[in-house]
């Protein structure tokens, strides 16, 4: 049902009242009719944007794990170098209880 003129210039005579009255309630209540997030999530088009970004990420990090691998398999080597030298360059030394003489 439409408005009349007079009650259409009435409503917007309020509107501009409320508006120099309190603008901060007129912002929040001119924001209202807008689409919310999940209201914006439901769009395809946004939901084909996240998916490709997505991949995009998923790509970019498997690429860096891929990358990264010869470098784990050369650290993993210098690490078990480093514990076997320090295992063969220890002293050996006869534990308390045991005797010289092998008795």
């Amino acid at each position: 049902m439409a408005l009349s003129m007079d009650e259409q210039r009435i409503l917007d005579e309020m509107e501009r009242k409320l508006a120099d009255a309190d603008p901060l309630l007129a912002s929040r209540l001119t924001s209202f009719g807008r689409p919310g997030l999940p209201a914006l999530l439901r769009a395809r088009r946004v939901r084909i944007i996240l998916s490709c970004l997505a991949l995009i990420v998923i790509a970019a990090v498997s690429l860096g794990v891929y990358a990264l691998t010869p470098f784990r398999g050369s650290i993993d080597r210098s690490i078990q170098g480093r514990t076997a030298a320090q295992h063969t360059s220890q002293p050996v030394t006869p534990s308390a209880g045991s005797d010289a003489s092998g008795k």
